[in-house]
């Protein structure tokens, strides 16, 4: 079972260890796609804290996923995958579209239920540059850079993912990149990791011996 540790590398930067896999990762977070007209979608996906030097860029993990029609079942959904993933760090921060009013009233009503019963709410957060009036061709430019042919830093573990994209011409994701669950919600997550960089200066692959301080309490 992937369980994610919060550490402090030896130059101060924070980082996640995966405990099952031993992966580094810069950040790590979820993303959502409403339930619609289609079953909605959501997804954990990480950023590795090393960039690969061949090709100068980091390679971005999708970890897990899950899709549903029933909104109430599908927040559940999400609150067990930030479990899973964080049991013992927090939670791990959700994105998606917080611009639906009637989205946004479920999602406030899955809330006072939780708060009614004393249990924590799930917070989310905006996707990025969503208020854009170009967020479309934004987020298509970033699904073809990341989903292009022979492109080998977007990693899929055990996912529906990579048949489900296959299936889509690259016009559909052009066109209407938020049109399909499964795509809006990879792309929420790209624009939020591909984005990502280290505080403490820039990281590239990890040489052997190198210190490493475990601190599940760092912030």
């Amino acid at each position: 079972m992937d369980i994610i540790e919060k550490k402090i590398y030896a130059d101060g930067e924070p980082y996640f260890f995966n405990s099952e896999t031993g992966e580094k990762y810069g950040e790590i977070v979820g993303a959502i796609a409403w339930p619609e007209t289609e079953e909605g979608f959501l997804m954990i996906a990480a950023v590795d804290l090393f960039e690969n030097a061949d090709a100068e860029a980091r390679h971005i993990r999708v970890l897990a996923e899950a899709n549903e029609s029933n909104i109430e079942v599908f927040l559940k959904r999400a609150v067990e995958l930030q479990r899973h993933f964080s049991p013992f760090m927090g939670i791990v921060r959700f994105y998606g579209d917080t611009t639906s009013p009637p989205m946004m009233e479920l999602l406030d009503r899955f809330n006072r239920d939780r708060r009614s019963r004393s249990l924590n709410p799930f917070y989310l957060t905006e996707a990025p540059q969503l208020r854009d009036s170009h967020k479309v061709e934004l987020y298509a430019r970033l699904m073809r850079r990341y989903t292009e042919t022979g492109r080998k830093t977007l990693h899929f573990c055990d996912t529906t993912l990579p048949s489900y994209l296959a299936g889509l011409s690259p016009d559909e994701i052009n066109e209407n990149v938020f049109g399909h669950p499964p795509v809006a919600a990879l792309g929420y997550a790209l624009a939020v990791l591909s984005a990502w960089k280290p505080r403490r200066g820039e990281k590239r692959q990890e040489k052997p011996g190198t210190e490493i301080m475990a601190n599940a309490n760092a912030s």
